[in-house]
């Protein structure tokens, strides 16, 4: 079980339409720049990790060379170097991969099983306007999903209320979650809208009377003291979290009461063997965790593994990032083809995780060099 090679490779993976993420005002996207990681061992076992951004000589130079020829499942010791190379903490995804295929059992039942499904929602991407997110709606509710997640960022609340309203006109037994998208550090003046702490406050007493599940990165993400006042003084659940980094910012947030749902990221927060710690000091502090989607088909696998392994306080759900034409299955999901399996609902929007060993994903590695750049 020693590490034999890893191999990282640089992806782009086109869009079938521009792309414009409401956490990105003012940008248009056509593709998406992805790194894809393979760890092999010795014994002929491969794992899979991916991560948005391109990596691939960053773990050539200040990976491999600490992990080549260690022990597969010494993973508390790989956190450091994946930590001091800047944050490669999302190829614990490969390691776990493999140590679940070793053992011939599904991560969820390897870690300690507490479910065996999740309820799932489908996440928009880009903000709309209240008649195509009204019809995406009725999409995902035909297509069985049961939630869904829409995104605010108008200049004024009242059309931002103009978004969530005709939603629930279309769907009114959908459940709505909210996401400001505030606790990014970009500049403003590409048709952002700033929040202060009084506007977030409208936003959440407006949403809680309108029986939204969650407000999701109200304010800046180190805007500690407002958000812990925000929650304080609110009745619907303030989330956030997958703009934060490292197991202490996490302390910090549970710690500080800064959020009710904490939503750390398996490929860009912490590695899914640190996020089992974050998910424990959240029970401890009797706060819900709800992990970010993590990024693709492999990271939406190890968060369903990680969900099915950890203990709730009656509030969970699978965010499946899906908003066709721009993010559909295919392209955003299964990497172009690259990932030949799939996670999907079922017929009462739930999702069972894989009886397969590991992450349970199958990867065709002879589709890698079609986006290889």
């Amino acid at each position: 079980m020693k590490i034999r090679e890893i191999r990282a490779f640089n992806l782009e993976i086109p869009y079938a339409v521009e792309y414009r993420p409401a956490w990105q005002p003012g940008l248009v996207r056509k593709s998406r720049d992805v790194t894809l990681a393979i760890v092999r061992t010795e014994d002929g076992l491969s794992g899979y990790a991916c991560n948005d951004g391109h990596h691939a000589r960053n773990i050539e130079r200040n990976v491999a060379p600490y992990l080549v020829g260690e022990p597969v499942w010494a993973t508390e010791r790989h956190a450091r170097v994946f930590r001091n190379a800047g944050g490669m903490w999302f190829l614990d995804q490969a390691l776990w991969d493999i140590i679940g295929k070793a053992a011939e059992m599904p991560l969820y039942q390897l870690w300690g099983a507490n479910r065996t499904s999740v309820p799932a929602y489908a996440s928009t991407a880009e903000l709309g306007t209240p008649a195509n997110r009204a019809e995406l709606a009725a999409r995902y509710r035909a297509e069985g999903f049961r939630a869904m997640k829409i995104r605010f960022q108008h200049p004024t609340l009242a059309e931002d209320l103009a978004l969530h309203d005709a939603v629930l006109a279309a769907v009114p037994d959908m459940t709505i979650m909210v996401d400001a998208n505030q606790a990014t550090n970009l500049p403003s003046p590409l048709a952002r809208t700033e929040w202060d702490y009084r506007r977030a406050l409208q936003t959440a007493r407006e949403l809680h009377a309108r029986d939204v599940l969650w407000l999701e990165e109200p304010l800046g993400r180190y805007d500690f003291d407002n958000l812990a006042r925000l929650r304080e003084n609110s009745e619907i659940h303030i989330a956030g979290g997958e703009s934060n980094r490292g197991l202490h910012e996490f302390r910090w947030l549970i710690e500080k009461g800064v959020y009710d749902i904490i939503q750390p990221d398996c490929s860009l927060s912490e590695g899914i063997s640190q996020l089992r710690k974050v998910a424990a000091m959240a029970e401890l502090f009797k706060r819900h965790f709800i992990p970010h989607h993590g990024l693709s088909g492999i990271g939406i696998a190890a968060v369903l593994h990680l969900i099915c392994a950890t203990h709730d306080m009656g509030l969970m759900w699978l965010e499946m990032m899906y908003e066709p034409p721009t993010r559909t299955i295919e392209d955003y999901q299964q990497l172009g083809g690259i990932l030949t399996t799939r996670t999907w609902i079922d017929k009462d929007g739930n999702v069972t995780a894989p009886d397969r060993p590991g992450l349970g994903v199958e990867v065709d590695e002879s589709a890698i060099a079609r986006y290889a750049v």
